[in-house]
């Protein structure tokens, strides 16, 4: 029988485990919130977290083998070099037939789509780049689909990616497999969909969602259903110290982009990576699991709903590292750094909502942290970048003085320039951990939670005053979870004056009044959180 292009057959069989994960298999946690809230029981009708992965993907050959002939009007493209193959045909289906596929000697040989145009794999079908070609598919066509082949061995720069390269818009990529390539597997762009692929073991990143611009952002970006593993094989973090450059996926400058039911685990560095400027997140229903890095990261940015994950052993390689130094900043499953949901800016979710997720032996939960030092023009922040509060993401002139680090005293209201850790609630979560699992039992390393900043050195915000301002001023609230293990809390700062950490009953004891000048003396010992939760130790 003739496959067609996404056969029925093959939507039952995707849909079926997860009827079954549904009656079955799923954990349903409590909710809680008010019915107007984003996490109250109005608004939960999934309410589960996956017991097992969602999108086995990887070796699937059901899902990943394509049709074994040329669908009706394809024009096929046989095995072999097709450096000299004409692709420029809008509107045109090629079926790559069966074998090896390659495209020439040129490094900068590459596939440039045209306008509608679709590439389907038949079985066995491979693009090879033979570690020679830097691109697969390149240029802005807009409406391209590709499904079903494999696509290994090119070697895209650092910072660039193999598929999609210039993230061309409406790009439909789906049942491929993308491994083994240099840079990131995939770019991508706005209205793109990747769903039910196996994306493994790339050098840099599995995708590169980057980079929107004023005029052009990355928008209604769709990632489903996809197993996104072993990313980072070139271990860049190491080659360039703090480059901020690695994950399974890393996103930059998107709005409205829809992560879920994938499986993100084993990567060499962070599951999922939120970075500058990105709004208006749903991330749902994914397994992120043994992750060396932080299994999800949101960095100097805005809201994002993430619910009914399950995260379990993350950040357990970079939390040894970490802990081998004997540094104390704690290194969590969600790490939120200068993010949230300030209100007046008709951000999609408000608060930022963090809830209903599984946390199962990870280094550390969740920790809200706010750099003091960081912000628009200033040295601490590493690119050029406005807030969302200064009405430009892309520009950070009007907080710049011409002085190091000084926002000039034209501007009415300093902490516009502040991408700030506010509005974000952590809620109805179960927090587990078996610290001698971990090999971190009888040290306070790991299994921490909490919001806490540092002393301001630069001139703007000195002192205690971001501290203060992010643990009891800017909305950031834990409640109604549930511990189970050994956990400690981060409070103000990364450990309390003689190096311990905030005990249950400190984090959860009633917050101070503010004072009116903080001082080295009247930092706060409790901290109002996590009320309706219980501690199980």
């Amino acid at each position: 029988m003739r496959k067609s292009d996404l056969p029925l057959q093959k939507i039952c069989r995707s849909l079926i485990p997860l009827l079954l994960l549904y009656f079955a298999g799923c954990h349903k946690p409590d909710t809680g919130g008010s019915k107007d809230d984003p996490g109250g029981p109005g608004n939960t009708d999934a309410n589960i977290w996956p017991s097992s992965p969602p999108a086995e993907i990887c070796g699937n050959t059901k899902l990943l083998t394509g049709p074994d002939a040329a669908p009706a009007g394809a024009i096929t493209v046989p095995a072999g070099d097709n450096s000299k193959f004409d692709f420029d045909r809008k509107g045109a289906t090629f079926w790559l037939a069966p074998g090896v596929h390659t495209i020439g000697t040129d490094p900068l040989s590459q596939i440039i789509p045209a306008d509608n145009t679709t590439f389907i794999g038949g079985p066995g079908a491979i693009l090879d780049g033979r570690n020679v070609n830097q691109y697969a598919f390149t240029q802005r066509a807009v409406n391209v689909t590709i499904r079903y082949l494999t696509i290994r061995n090119f070697v895209a720069p650092r910072d660039e990616g193999v598929v999609n390269h210039d993230a061309g818009d409406k790009w439909t990529i789906e049942y491929n497999t993308i491994s083994n390539n240099k840079g990131a597997g995939l770019m991508a762009g706005p209205n793109n969909v990747y769903r039910y692929n196996c994306i493994k073991d790339n050098g840099q990143y599995g995708i590169n969602s980057c980079c929107g611009t004023e005029l052009n952002e990355v928008v209604n970006f769709v990632l489903d259903h996809n197993e996104i593993t072993g990313n980072n094989t070139d271990d860049w973090e190491r080659k360039i110290d703090g480059c901020g450059c690695t994950g399974g996926v890393k996103f930059w400058i998107n709005k409205n982009a829809t992560v879920t039911n994938n499986w993100v685990h084993h990567n060499k560095g962070v599951g999922l990576w939120l970075d500058n400027n990105n709004r208006g997140f749903v991330i749902e229903n994914n397994y992120i699991n043994d992750n060396d890095g932080n299994g999800l990261m949101i960095e100097a940015g805005y809201d994002a709903r993430v619910r009914f994950n399950n995260f379990k052993k993350n950040a357990v390689v970079a939390g040894m590292e970490s802990a081998r130094k004997g540094d104390y900043f704690p290194v969590p499953a969600i790490y939120i750094s200068e993010a949230g949901s300030p209100r007046g800016f008709n951000l999609k979710t408000s608060p930022m909502l963090i809830s209903n997720n599984n946390f199962e032996n990870n280094w550390g939960g969740v920790v809200l942290w706010e750099n003091a030092n960081r912000y628009s023009g200033s040295s601490a922040n590493t690119h050029q970048a406005g807030t969302i509060k200064m009405r430009s993401l892309y520009d950070d002139g009007p907080c710049k003085s011409g002085l190091p680090d000084v926002i000039p005293g034209s501007m009415p209201d300093k902490f516009v320039c502040r991408w700030s850790t506010e509005n974000v609630v952590v809620e109805n979560n179960e927090f587990k951990i078996d610290k001698a699992t971990l090999g971190c039992a009888g040290g306070n390393f790991c299994g921490i939670n909490g919001i806490f900043s540092e002393y301001g050195t630069y001139p703007e915000f000195g002192g205690y005053q971001i501290p203060w301002r992010i643990t009891f001023q800017q909305d950031n609230v834990f409640r109604n979870n549930h511990y189970y293990g050994d956990w400690q809390f981060a409070g103000f700062e990364v450990t309390v004056p003689d190096g311990s950490r905030v005990s249950w009953s400190n984090w959860t004891a009633p917050a101070p009044p503010i004072p009116d000048k903080p001082t080295v003396d009247n930092r706060p010992k409790t901290f109002g959180q996590d009320k309706g939760s219980t501690y199980v130790k």
